[in-house]
């Protein structure tokens, strides 16, 4: 085969008998044919002799061949199914994005012979209940239920009753993954419905979690678990009675805050924080959360803003551009501060004089950060006779990050120097409503790898379902992922 060489160079013209041979093929550029034979095992190059052609055009129209013969699978889930796990029809080959994503999904799990025909008979077997396993989860475009339901595979070892005794008795898919996974691991319908999530996710904790559900299932205490905090009896039991719509991480600050005699609206601002979706340094977070407990009357509006500024002083290290494109990191502002002596007044005074600094971001040179290799969205939707407008657009300098915090009221200024770095992305979701005024909703962190990790609107409140419906929208058209943590 072919190798694609590693440097990029400048396209010759385009020969006539090659640009005909292209347009045969369906290409109207050179670079997508190129990359096509790059794929196929030819020569990208546009020198080729009559027989070379001929050869592509034969490989051409077997796949288009092998591809119409494909496309009538998606007519009978359980023949498709049988040609994924045999391994006949792969996910390059599909082209309808809810197939090929469920592909994808069934090709990563693949481990050997016989955990695939255990795989396909799972699958087979849930597929008369009708395309439930082909669907994603509500609000997670990028979150498929067979992710899910292949990690369900992997503990079949652990299975408490066989999967042919389960009648689903809901028609909401996310229902019926609910009752599949009580089905099969709950022995005494102990396990809180929150938990359904950890099947769903893909980061690194949510192996520790899954284990978890299947502890609980069990009967098991969960202080006998492996936790990555400390558990005491009290917040065990109230970790068990969290919202059905938090994640596990909030469901141990549940828990852990309960135990303290916080209250509920206090524990849901701080699950709202970046202590919502992380557990390290916890020795040092936990006397934050107790010093939340010990001040009751600290408006939980505030509970974002301490947060970000006890972050950035404590663990963010400082980096200094000593000449342009230049840069020095340093250690953080207080790697030693601590909550002990500190007062309420002392603190928001603390938190205060860091805003201000963040807001003479305003003064810093106008030179603006490099911009994505990913666009941004432009997305109109009705709503009885009006029309919305739907913005998506990357900030790319300190100035609009400014003005993005001041006017949602958070923190999203102190990300200047991660963005002129490099390290993430930020961009702003407005609406307007028949061509009116924009109105900022949303400010959406995206890391290096592609990655939504954060989606926060005014005073760091969670994304509304309208909201979600266009950040999946929009990382379905560039490509992006959603974190599990959102």
């Amino acid at each position: 085969m072919a190798r694609r060489p590693k440097y990029l160079r400048e396209i010759d013209p385009v020969p006539v008998k090659i640009e005909k041979h292209m347009l045969e093929m369906g290409f109207k550029q050179s670079s997508a044919y190129i990359d096509w034979c790059w794929v196929n095992g030819f020569e990208g190059s546009l020198e080729k002799s009559g027989a070379e052609l001929m050869e592509e055009r034969e490989a051409y129209q077997a796949i288009q061949v092998r591809r119409a013969a494909h496309s009538k699978l998606h007519r009978n889930p359980k023949a498709f199914l049988r040609a994924v796990c045999s391994g006949e029809l792969s996910s390059d080959e599909i082209d309808r994005p809810i197939f090929k994503q469920a592909a994808a999904e069934i090709e990563a799990s693949m481990e050997n012979g016989e955990a695939q025909s255990s795989l396909l008979e799972m699958l087979l077997q849930l597929s008369n209940y009708g395309d439930f396993i082909f669907q994603t989860a509500p609000g997670r475009a990028e979150t498929p239920f067979l992710r899910g339901l292949v990690k369900v595979h992997d503990r079949r070892a652990l299975w408490l009753r066989p999967l042919e005794d389960w009648k689903p008795k809901s028609k909401n898919h996310e229902k019926m993954f609910g009752e599949l996974t009580h089905h099969l691991f709950d022995k005494y319908g102990s396990v809180p419905n929150f938990m359904e999530g950890v099947w769903l996710r893909d980061d690194r904790p949510s192996w520790r979690f899954r284990d978890w559900y299947v502890h609980l299932g069990r009967g098991h205490n969960l202080r006998k678990a492996k936790s990555p905090i400390p558990l005491t009896k009290r917040m065990a039991h109230h970790f068990l009675e969290a919202p059905d719509d938090y994640t596990v991480e909030q469901a141990l600050r549940w828990g852990q805050m309960k135990s303290l005699g916080c209250a509920d609206a206090a524990i849901h601002a701080m699950a709202a924080t970046r202590l919502g979706r992380s557990l390290i340094n916890e020795d040092f977070w936990f006397t934050v959360v107790r010093f939340i407990a010990d001040n009751p009357m600290l408006d939980p509006r505030q509970f974002g803003p301490i947060v970000d500024y006890l972050q950035n002083q404590r663990f963010e290290p400082v980096e200094i551009e000593v000449a342009p494109g230049e840069w020095r990191t340093e250690p953080p502002a207080q790697p030693g501060l601590s909550m002990q002596g500190r007062t309420v007044n002392s603190l928001m005074r603390q938190v205060h004089d860091w805003h201000r600094e963040l807001g003479r971001l305003r003064d810093l040179p106008s030179g603006q950060y490099e911009k994505a290799d990913f666009e941004g969205l432009t997305l109109e939707k009705k709503r009885g006779g009006d029309t919305l407008r739907w913005v998506v657009r990357q900030l790319r300098a300190a100035r609009d990050l400014q003005i993005e915090s001041d006017e949602l009221r958070h923190c999203v200024a102190s990300y200047h120097w991660s963005c002129a770095k490099g390290h993430c992305t930020i961009w702003s979701l407005s609406v307007s409503e028949n061509n009116g005024k924009q109105e900022r909703r949303q400010t959406i962190e995206v890391d290096r790898n592609g990655v939504i990790v954060q989606c926060r609107g005014l005073a760091n409140r969670d994304p509304n379902p309208g909201e979600w419906s266009v950040v999946n929208s929009w990382a379905r058209e560039a490509k992006l992922q959603v974190s599990s943590y959102l």
